[in-house]
């Protein structure tokens, strides 16, 4: 498994991954300083869950991935998979492109590095902007292809038919995997209906529950990239690769059998929850956002602010940034040593949430 680093569409992070400040954990007092004083955008009024997400993750891949795993950096993801306001201009994919140089020349590769652009779902407003974004690095001459998040299927068609020097990945939006938190909190609580029980006897109702509760949990450690006929919908549309969220509890989720020949990326620290086009982070500005899916151009708040919900949760922090939620999932153990020593799998840290 080879690490990838993502890079918001804020192009303030590919700085502080240049200048050196986004994954070391030596001196965690100077880096702390560092954010507070230069980038209070990221820490909110009071501290936000991201900012310890980060350093405990950090030190997490480095216990199961190895120490020196950041010096083996594959690539870099850039740009948001989950709000249309956030896929990069034209220019910003540029100056992406250039941090990239930038990135491989003060940190020399021991590969050659993939640049993977990130895409989310998008409408007619937002897609002409996309298209030149798209257009720009179709037309790059790199060693190795260029690559595209897809979370919009138009997107994926534009790609296919017009865009064909790039390489297409199916996003975290379009590979369903069921990431509810209530089952993690709650756990897997059943309550058979009332016929099945009818007339049964206590033991039979007990071993009853206990066969529900394990269908349940063969179901939470699934994916739609489980399905052959999604593989085959897949290889059909030139796709090899294929995005999960890392999720606690959930072994048979990391077992490379159910996956065939697609090559997984596996987004840690924040797996996405939920995403829809009202945005409470956009509404601090524009309330009419919190109420209604407007089609406004957006000045893209969720730079400066983010929401974290105080509510009973279980070994997890919850998070609102733009139209998104996330939640933390940080204990690597769960993934099987096979999984991890499989070189097409991915593993894709995002060390802040993706806006």
């Amino acid at each position: 498994m080879k690490l990838y680093i993502h890079i918001p569409t804020d192009l303030r992070h590919f700085d502080i991954l240049n200048e050196g400040y986004l994954l070391s954990t030596e001196k965690d007092r100077e880096i702390a300083d560092f954010f507070l004083k230069n980038f209070k955008w990221e820490i909110a009024e009071s501290i936000s869950p991201q900012y310890e997400v980060n350093f405990m993750a950090i030190r997490e891949i480095k216990r199961i991935l190895g120490k020196d795993i950041f010096n083996k950096i594959s690539g870099i993801y850039y740009g948001s998979d989950n709000c249309e306001y956030l896929a990069p201009y034209k220019k910003e994919a540029e100056q992406a492109w250039e941090k990239f140089q930038e990135f491989n020349k003060n940190y020399p590769p021991f590969e050659i590095r993939t640049f993977t652009l990130v895409t989310p779902y998008v409408g007619d407003k937002m897609l002409k902007n996309l298209e030149e974004s798209l257009e720009f690095l179709n037309n790059i001459s790199y060693k190795k292809p260029i690559e595209v998040v897809v979370n919009d299927y138009w997107v994926l068609n534009l790609i296919l038919k017009k865009y064909t020097n790039l390489q297409p990945i199916a996003g975290r939006l379009i590979v369903r995997l069921l990431k509810t938190p209530l089952i993690d909190t709650y756990g897997y609580d059943v309550h058979p209906s009332g016929w099945s029980i009818r007339n049964q006897k206590i033991q039979e109702i007990q071993k009853l529950k206990k066969q529900i509760a394990e269908n349940q949990k063969d179901f939470y450690e699934s994916s739609e990239v489980s399905l052959p006929l999604f593989r085959d919908f897949l290889s059909k549309n030139k796709i090899d690769r294929a995005t999960l969220d890392f999720m606690e509890h959930r072994e048979k989720l990391y077992d490379n059998s159910r996956y065939g020949q697609v090559g997984i990326d596996l987004y840690y620290p924040w797996a996405i929850i939920f995403t829809g086009r009202l945005c409470d982070t956009a509404a601090i500005k524009n309330p009419s956002k919190w109420m209604y899916a407007t089609d406004d151009l957006c000045p893209r708040t969720c730079k400066q602010h983010d929401i974290f919900y105080k509510i009973k949760t279980q070994g997890y922090n919850l998070i609102q940034r733009w139209n998104s939620a996330y939640r933390s999932e940080l204990n690597l153990d769960y993934l099987n040593e096979e999984f991890i020593k499989n070189d097409e799998n991915r593993f894709v840290f995002a060390p802040f949430v993706t806006a």
